[in-house]
């Protein structure tokens, strides 16, 4: 690396397990961090680079300014030289906020509210006839249209109660300069003897009352003064105007008729009388009063009694208590309402013993939605008028348990009011509204407004709406996510989903000079989108930016320009930097953990499999069957999951595979197994449930969302380890509970800091300091509770104890023993008791949520669900989850994985590849087998990529 070259440099990196490093990073190009998780990549990347970026810009800004803004931690760091301003993408969520969307967020719904506005054309929403209306410019180019001499009445119609009272209403008209009034039909000179001529309306006010703006004759030069008084017409009466035309053939003394034109500036069918005020933005936000639909408020969606809550388990009969409502837990009005529902099936003539779910269609329908004749309410009528009449929070809460959302019925869940749901896009084949447009997928979407079709006029002020539109689709489609709906609600977005958006956002606002820094990337991503995703990195870099990106990808790392390998371990055994240089250098290294991997020295072994084939694996074994799946994208398909087995599911980006899992399988776990509140997405069933007695969801989000979370709370090792500190003689002899040693509680707790063992500093306008406690010392427990100690510590010892040094240290103690064992053995070994959750990886948050499942006692009967569990981990990191998953397998468990990760994919025991494409294309069970199976099926494109790692 030239030195002319700019370039980065970091001395003395301490922040968390980082061992005072100094490296030097190129400015302006491709930059991967790898290394094992926890090693200390994230410190160097976020709590370091991006940090110290930050804290620089946020103190240029003014004290004032600086109040405003949140500022991170100022890292532990000597100094870094060539710093430019930092960007963050990292792999958080969106906030679960149902009005977000992909088109909100992108901005891209701001841009379709101005084009819809500007260009859409209106249809009457009954009749679906369009809906004209006129411009200054149009009726011009009307009346000029007619011969010359032919003359013309400009008048303004006016409402009549802006008439009243008459007299007065003339008055003013006068001082305004008019001098002619139409009143039902005849005109009334407004020359001060109008007196005699309004005799008539007296006792009976005209129902027809219009300014005569003007007397015009047509000719050649006036057009000018026709558009003047047009525009004094409609300023007028707001949106009308007429005009009474006379031919210039007609026998004006014999008075032949006038013929009338009306013209609007209001969208109206003439047909039926519908109109529509003028369009603006507004008018299509599901956020706005004006435009968003006035039942559900532009949700989509309303709260709603669920009838499949009211029964948890449809095998029990009314007698043995299959329903379950807000009134159980009250002894008095579970009897009360039992007998309503009792006398309800007596009424029907249903046997009360009998299973809830072969009672008559009929019974169910009254059940839950009245029966008059038996004086019974019905289930959800009763919760539905409790929600909105009661005026107890308690009972509003309780209520709410048994509903959840469902599509709101005025809009069928589009958000919007009829009227602007009949406004569409002139489009050369298929005109679309502004909610139909949204539920395009990106790459549909892209090529649908590709075919709009403008006037000369309309071109020159929306030209640059829609090509921004464009622009932002086209980076949407740059980072791989074509298959996703514009009207994808935020919050259901992946982390990598999520943070693919707003890298597709940087790359539109065409920035230079900027540090990026980005947490994985590739999450989510098939190997064949990979590509595309890496040639958008490259993208930002050629802008003139310095890219550092956290990646485990072996392709993004092979494409880097340099990499930087942290390591050799996690935690207190990571923290050096074990080799940098280019791809090619990091190979050749023999430091360098990462190069052993990507040279092929090491490697993970495909396992012995005890099955050959489909065939003896479907045999051995039972199966849990999804059939009939459609929500979404997938395409009414059955899916057999052999139980015992580790199943990975495969498939391109938006093939449907969270679909399956997350949507279908999941959430019917749930509501199965634990009464959960979230609908399954639509399928016809699911078959095999008899044999497995739980589900369990293990992921990657943070095991506590306090800072006094720890791996020992979370395994629950905490509480036999404080059960045996109070069974110590010297406890019994102060008479110290269990809850003296915990740092939560007031007692044994140091009450300085709380138990938190730091003293938070507000430094206002600068970043908060924390120094550690002088009462405790950081020790978080008080002088009389660190007294009692076992074979030598305290309670305070325990907690800096690593799991490794714990597990020996309690090695005698079974209760301990077993749980600390099971940390050890997922590869946390480094990871000390009491560490913060909050200071843990999303890989190490993972393997601690597995651990709590190995160091339990199982039924064998647990299904375990998993999606993309390889992400944030190296290699290394694999092999050892690979490890796990093969012992709560030979537990006789069941292992449902969505993954991306070859690796996993070659040692599962049975692959389902979704496809064959993303969105719209995909759906369908494109193969299903052993990975060698998947791997010989020509029509999978997982395959392909399973064919060379398999050879």
């Amino acid at each position: 690396m030239s030195d002319s070259n700019p370039q980065i440099k970091i001395t003395g990196a301490r922040q968390h397990n980082l061992k005072n490093i100094s490296v030097t990073i190129p400015r302006n190009r491709l930059v991967v961090i790898t290394g094992v998780s926890g090693s200390g990549k994230s410190s160097l990347a976020f709590d370091t680079l991006y940090a110290e970026g930050q804290r620089r810009y946020v103190e240029s800004l003014s004290a004032y300014a600086r109040q405003f803004l949140d500022q991170l931690e100022k890292p532990d760091v000597d100094f870094i030289e060539g710093l430019t301003p930092a960007i963050a993408i990292e792999q958080r969520g969106s906030a679960p906020n149902p009005r977000s969307t992909i088109a909100t967020v992108t901005e891209i719904y701001d841009y379709l509210r101005i084009l819809y506005a500007a260009i859409g054309r209106p249809h009457d929403p009954q009749t679906g006839a369009p809906l004209t209306r006129h411009t200054v410019h149009d009726v011009v180019e009307a009346l000029t249209a007619l011969p010359d001499r032919t003359r013309l009445l400009l008048l303004a119609p006016l409402p009549t109660e802006e008439t009243r009272p008459l007299p007065e209403f003339l008055d003013r008209l006068k001082k305004q300069g008019f001098l002619r009034v139409r009143l039902d039909g005849d005109i009334i000179e407004l020359d001060g003897d109008e007196e005699q001529s309004l005799k008539r309306f007296a006792k009976k006010l005209p129902k027809e009352v219009e300014i005569v703006v003007d007397r015009l004759v047509i000719k050649e030069d006036i057009r000018s003064r026709l558009a003047d008084s047009i525009e004094t017409a409609l300023r007028l009466s707001r949106t009308r105007v007429s005009a009474l035309v006379q031919s210039p053939d007609a026998d004006r003394d014999a008075g032949e008729s006038w013929e009338r034109h009306d013209f609007t500036t209001t969208f109206t069918n003439p047909d039926t009388g519908f109109s529509l005020p003028p369009l603006t933005p507004r008018h299509f936000s599901f956020n706005s009063h004006v435009g968003a639909c006035p039942e559900c408020h532009g949700l989509g969606s309303r709260l709603a009694a669920d009838p499949e809550l009211f029964v948890p388990d449809p095998t029990k009969s009314l007698n043995d208590g299959a329903i379950k409502t807000w009134w159980t837990g009250s002894k008095m009005r579970k009897g009360y309402h039992q007998r309503l529902v009792l006398d309800l099936a007596k009424h029907l003539g249903e046997d009360a013993d009998t299973p809830l779910k072969d009672l008559s269609r009929e019974f169910k329908r009254a059940l839950f939605f009245g029966e008059p004749a038996a004086k019974f309410e019905g289930l959800s009528v009763h919760a539905m008028r409790l929600l909105e009449t009661s005026k107890s929070e308690v009972t509003k809460r309780n209520v709410r348990r048994f509903m959840s959302p469902k599509p709101c019925k005025s809009c069928e869940g589009r958000r919007l009011r009829p009227e602007i749901l009949a406004v569409t896009m002139p489009h050369a084949s298929e005109p679309l509204s502004i909610e139909a447009y949204t539920r395009l997928s990106i790459e549909d979407a892209l090529e649908w407004i590709e075919h709009i079709t403008l006037t000369e006029q309309q071109h020159g002020y929306a030209d640059e709406v829609v090509n921004e539109v464009r622009k932002r689709l086209s980076f949407l489609l740059e980072v791989g996510l074509g298959y996703l709906s514009l009207d994808r609600q935020s919050g259901t977005l992946s982390g990598g989903e999520s943070q693919r958006i707003r890298l597709a956002t940087q790359l539109g606002a065409g920035l230079a000079g900027v540090l990026y820094v980005l947490d994985e990337p590739s999450i989510g991503l098939h190997q064949r989108d990979n590509e595309r995703l890496i040639g958008t990195l490259k993208n930002l870099r050629d802008l003139g930016n310095s890219v550092i990106v956290v990646e485990h990808d072996e392709d993004t790392i092979r494409s880097a320009d340099w990499v930087i390998d942290i390591g050799p371990g996690a935690g207190p055994e990571g923290g050096e930097i074990l080799a940098e240089g280019t791809p090619r250098q990091i190979e050749a290294d023999p430091k360098s953990l990462t190069g052993a991997w990507l040279t092929g020295e090491k490697r993970i072994p495909v396992p012995e499999r005890p099955f050959l084939d489909q065939a003896s694996l479907l045999k051995s074994r039972s199966l849990l069957i999804i059939r009939g799946a459609r929500e979404h994208n997938l395409q009414n398909i059955d899916v057999s999951f052999p139980l015992g087995a580790l199943t990975c599911v495969t498939g391109v980006s938006g093939s449907g595979k969270s679909t399956l899992i997350d949507h279908i399988l999941r959430r019917a776990l749930s509501r199965h197994f634990h009464g959960g509140k979230e609908s399954p997405g639509e399928h016809d069933g699911i078959d095999g449930l008899d044999h497995i007695d739980k589900a369990i969801v293990i992921d990657q989000a943070a095991i506590g969302r306090s800072p006094r979370s720890n791996p020992a709370t979370y395994i629950g090792v905490f509480g036999p380890i404080r059960d045996l500190f109070a069974q110590l003689p010297a406890s019994r002899t102060r008479g110290y509970e269990p809850g003296r040693f915990s740092f939560n509680v007031a007692g044994g707790r140091c009450e300085a800091c709380q138990g938190d063992g730091l003293i938070k500093i507000d430094m206002h306008f600068l970043g908060d300091v924390y120094v550690t406690c002088e009462a405790c010392a950081g020790r978080r427990y008080n002088r009389e509770t660190l007294d009692i100690t076992y074979r030598g510590k305290n309670i305070a010892d325990v907690l800096e104890m690593t799991v490794s040094e714990a597990t020996s240290f309690f090695q005698k103690i079974p209760t301990i023993f077993q749980k600390l064992r099971a940390l050890r053995d997922v590869g946390l070994g480094y990871v000390k008791l009491g560490q913060s959750a909050t200071t843990l990886s999303g890989g190490e948050a993972q393997r601690v949520k597995l651990a709590a499942q190995l160091g339990k006692t199982g039924t064998s009967q647990t299904v375990y669900l998993l999606d993309e569990p390889t992400t944030g981990l190296h290699f290394s990191d694999v092999a050892v989850l690979l490890d796990v998953f093969y012992r709560l397998r030979d537990q006789g468990n069941t292992l449902i994985v969505i993954e991306h990760n070859l690796d996993v994919i070659k040692c599962a025991d049975w692959v389902i590849d979704l496809g064959p494409g993303g969105g719209q294309h995909g759906g369908k069970v494109v193969a299903t087998g052993t990975p060698e199976q998947i791997a010989a099926n020509p029509e999978s494109v997982t395959g392909q990529y399973l064919a060379k790692i398999l050879a």
